[in-house]
């Protein structure tokens, strides 16, 4: 796994007043901020010394199927806490 550290612009109400990433270095996991990077920054300058995790773990994507039977049960929750004496004529009406 790999840490990458970089000096960015932290101050969203204010225009920054050069680039919004003003150095990046990708260390391994568990090392302290780089020097170049520390060197750079300034207390009070509106840049933040950021620290992002990279792993090896890929993003898993839900399949169409299974969007479906979330969305569903969603719509059965709210149906049953909205108006509960019809719920199961309202749920076999549009989950045909």
């Amino acid at each position: 796994m790999k840490w990458r550290y970089s000096l960015r612009w932290k101050l969203p109400h204010r225009p920054c007043p050069g680039p919004r990433e003003l150095i990046s270095v990708v260390v391994e996991a568990g090392q302290a901020a780089p020097e170049e990077v520390m060197s750079r920054w300034v207390a009070g300058s509106g840049y933040a010394v950021c620290v992002d995790f990279h792993g090896q773990k890929q993003i898993q994507r839900w399949s169409d199927e299974r969007k479906a039977a979330v969305r569903r049960r969603n719509m059965q929750a709210r149906i049953h806490r909205v108006a509960p004496l019809f719920a199961d004529e309202l749920i076999g009406h549009c989950c045909k």
